[in-house]
């Protein structure tokens, strides 16, 4: 009966395990990830976003750009633990009417951002606790 007990015992260590490690693997990177925004949160008001507006971070050129649904875009980015700024956020300047309010909020509010979260395949940026902006993973378009 203790050999039966001991068995079951290692077995849910080893599965537990095996989860842990699992979960962490699970957890999309920050650099070289094609991040897209799907959410923009005003005044704790949650706006969904269905554009192409996106984000990618360089961590050898301490940079970040992508689309802003119209207009493509770029910054030097740092990134520090948990911590992020963007500096010198610049873009092309078209007028796109369908879009351009989406692009605003969006080049605006990673201006406040200073924190972020990833979990899975969700990143969420935030400046001190208020959620700013949310993004999916591109799985297939990762990387360079």
């Amino acid at each position: 009966m203790k050999q039966i007990v001991t068995c079951i015992a290692i077995v849910l260590i080893a599965t537990s395990c095996k989860t842990s490690k699992e979960a962490i693997k699970q957890t999309t990177p920050l650099f070289d990830t094609k991040w897209s925004l799907t959410r923009i949160y005003d005044n704790n008001k949650e706006q969904t976003v269905n554009t192409k507006a996106f984000i990618r971070f360089d961590k050898e050129k301490s940079s970040a750009g992508g689309n802003g649904s119209c207009n493509s875009f770029g910054s030097s980015a740092r990134v520090n633990g948990s911590e992020v700024s963007f500096k010198n956020i610049f873009s092309t300047k078209m007028y796109c009417e369908q879009v351009q309010q989406i692009e605003n909020k969006y080049f605006g509010k990673l201006e406040k951002a200073n924190r972020f979260e990833i979990k899975a395949k969700e990143l969420v940026l935030y400046h001190d606790r208020e959620k700013l902006l949310e993004f999916t993973a591109e799985i297939n378009n990762t990387g360079k």
